[in-house]
């Protein structure tokens, strides 16, 4: 998030996000990448920004595939609840709870991944989920139902129509609250 024209796009997509009308406050969001082989930044850059605003705020990484992280995370607090977790603040000011040192996909549908990520969210102001990318995995499917609302990041250039449209109707099948929808662009020059 360095330059002036990320910083804004940032700042607004926080102020969408605690400024959504509904019945209820969205504490928690699901940013969810369309039709790309990694997740992009858009979930961490936008937690970065509460807590840039002083929010308390956590990014969450239920992103279990391929990759195991040294350290206690949401897994290891899913398997154990008197597992305790280090929330305290990396170097940007953020805090962070990792995706743990031995997650299973399923889990997300699990009633205990129902109750850790409640009891994530009751300890923050907001609670910024992040998972593998849609369509090539459903964990956004499973946890969409669990948080307050949905963000759909798609790429310029590389999402198509059809796939960003069936990801908001997969979504909207599970009851998802959809906020929007964030288009990232690839630099207009590569070196």
């Amino acid at each position: 998030m360095a330059d002036v024209n990320s910083i804004e796009t940032y700042r607004s997509l926080r102020a969408t996000i605690k400024h959504a009308a509904g019945e209820a406050r969205v504490r928690s969001v699901l940013i969810v990448d369309v039709d790309r082989k990694t997740p992009s930044g858009v979930a961490r850059n936008t937690a970065l920004a509460f807590a840039a605003a002083q929010e308390r705020c956590a990014l969450v990484d239920t992103n279990f595939r391929g990759r195991h992280v040294d350290g206690l995370g949401l897994a290891d607090m899913m398997k154990d609840p008197s597992v305790e977790v280090d929330f305290g603040p990396d170097d940007d000011g953020l805090v962070v709870v990792p995706a743990g040192s031995s997650g299973d996909p399923d889990m997300l549908s699990s009633d205990r991944f129902t109750q850790t990520l409640d009891a994530i969210i009751e300890k923050f102001d907001y609670t910024i989920v992040t998972c593998d990318v849609y369509p090539g995995s459903g964990d956004a499917i499973a946890i969409a139902p669990v948080v307050d609302a949905v963000i759909i990041v798609i790429s310029a250039g590389v999402t198509g129509r059809e796939p960003a449209i069936q990801a908001r109707d997969a979504l909207e099948r599970v009851g998802a609250r959809i906020l929007g929808l964030v288009m990232i662009e690839r630099p207009k020059r590569w070196f």
